[in-house]
């Protein structure tokens, strides 16, 4: 998954790699550099790829990564509840871990 953020090209991957969710959060932080990018280079700032990600990283990553866990927790709740008030009670299992959580996110095709 690092060499995805190792440069700004699209990097051709296996097909199968779309639905691994650990792709998918790489991709997710790959577009919120480019944007970073873009919004510097509005302000007249010249930033290679590698200046984006590394002020992006310094800058932005820890929170933006929060926000993935916050948005994901929310949405797995409402899944859970979903299917709570679906499931028969003997059918019930224990809350899915992050990792379920992940496969959630809105599948990307192509770069």
């Amino acid at each position: 998954m690092r060499q995805i953020l190792d440069t700004e090209e699209h990097v051709q991957i296996p097909p199968m790699m779309y639905s691994d969710p650990f792709y998918r959060i790489t991709y997710l932080i790959k577009e919120e550099i480019r944007k970073y990018k873009w919004i510097e280079g509005e302000k007249g700032r010249k930033l290679s790829w590698e200046e984006a990600r590394r002020e992006w990283t310094e800058a932005h990553r820890q929170k933006f990564e929060q926000f993935l866990i916050d948005t994901l927790s929310v949405a797995a709740a409402k899944d859970e509840a979903a299917r709570a008030d679906e499931q028969p009670a003997e059918e019930q299992g224990a809350p899915r871990g992050p990792v379920g959580r992940l496969s959630q996110l809105p599948r990307q095709a192509g770069g």
